[in-house]
């Protein structure tokens, strides 16, 4: 006995073969989107290591954090007092320059140095993703004398002025998701004292902007930290 299957069960069948023929293609894809932001980075940090070397920048590491859907990662280099930090989302999105505590945002640096004109770095999303770090590389040139030779004054003098608002990273970062990065940082320094690495905990607790988003479990945390600090 030979049964006819209605057309539209047919067609339902192979519209689900359709999928399950499609679905690990856009795993692959999603995996792929993944990947390729850090290899991009990778690529980047190649670029600018050999000058950054030659100034005696040593790359410290990176700190990753992962949440609602963000991926931020933070090249750090650092020269004794001096520190340089590139942050990378999808793309180049914070250049900072630090000496002990004075910090100061890429664009707002080179403008104060009254190189304006000159910068390639524009802070602009492009399809090419190494070609900001080709920029960044070229932008160097113009804090040669102040930060990468020199001690720093005009940094200094800058970061105290009131048109620069930049905190830890730049204008960029703080307008469209330094508070959510805050939150990110808060994780990891909760994740940095459960492992008993206080001072690190510490450390990233002091650098977050938004204290209002901490509760009494952070200070207390805080607290803690300090007293185990001052201990030993």
């Amino acid at each position: 006995m030979y049964y006819s299957i209605p057309e539209e069960d047919v067609n339902a069948f192979g519209n689900r073969v359709a999928c399950f023929q499609i679905l690990p293609s856009i795993i692959e894809s999603n995996r792929k989107k993944m990947i390729e932001p850090l290899v991009d980075l990778e690529i980047g940090i190649e670029i600018l290591e050999p000058f950054l070397k030659r100034h005696d920048f040593d790359l410290k590491g990176f700190e990753d954090f992962k949440g609602s859907g963000r991926h931020f990662t933070f090249a750090k280099f650092k020269n004794e007092r001096k520190e340089f930090i590139l942050g990378y989302h999808f793309s180049v999105g914070q250049i900072v320059y630090k000496f002990d505590s004075s910090t100061i945002g890429h664009d707002f640096y080179i403008d104060k140095l009254g190189f304006a004109g000159k910068r390639k770095f524009q802070d602009i999303q492009t399809e090419d993703k190494i070609l900001p770090f080709k920029h960044i590389l070229s932008d160097f040139d113009l804090l040669v004398e102040d930060f990468f030779k020199g001690e720093c004054i005009r940094l200094q003098e800058f970061s105290r002025l009131k048109e620069n608002i930049i905190a830890e990273y730049d204008k960029k970062a703080r307008e469209g998701y330094n508070r959510q990065f805050d939150e990110l940082r808060i994780q990891q320094a909760r994740l940095e004292f459960k492992n008993k690495n206080y001072q690190k905990s510490l450390d990233i607790y002091l650098s977050i902007d938004y204290k209002s988003i901490m509760n009494d479990l952070d200070g207390k945390i805080i607290e803690f930290s300090k007293n185990h600090i001052f201990k030993n």
